[in-house]
């Protein structure tokens, strides 16, 4: 049993990627460097011989920058519908 789409045509994959990323704003790109700074950390203590904690605290520090940046020194202005 197949599913069959009506009416829909396919997007390419790359177009939606575009998409997704042009929706995205400041606030998107810097809640997503969070993760990516402790991501960086965990590689950067293997491969580097660093110890983890030292990671970590970077890393840590790193985003807490980016959380006050986003939420007190740059807040959100913009009003969205109510």
């Amino acid at each position: 049993m197949y599913e069959k789409s009506i009416g829909r045509p396919k997007r390419d994959p790359f177009d939606v990627l575009i998409d997704a990323l042009t929706a995205a704003n400041r606030y998107d790109f810097l809640l997503a460097i969070v993760p990516i700074a402790f991501a960086v950390a965990l590689v950067g203590a293997s491969v580097l011989g660093v110890s983890l904690e030292a990671t970590m605290v970077v890393a840590a520090v790193v985003g807490m920058v980016v959380i006050v940046d986003a939420c007190y020194l740059n807040p959100p202005t913009e009003r969205g519908p109510t």
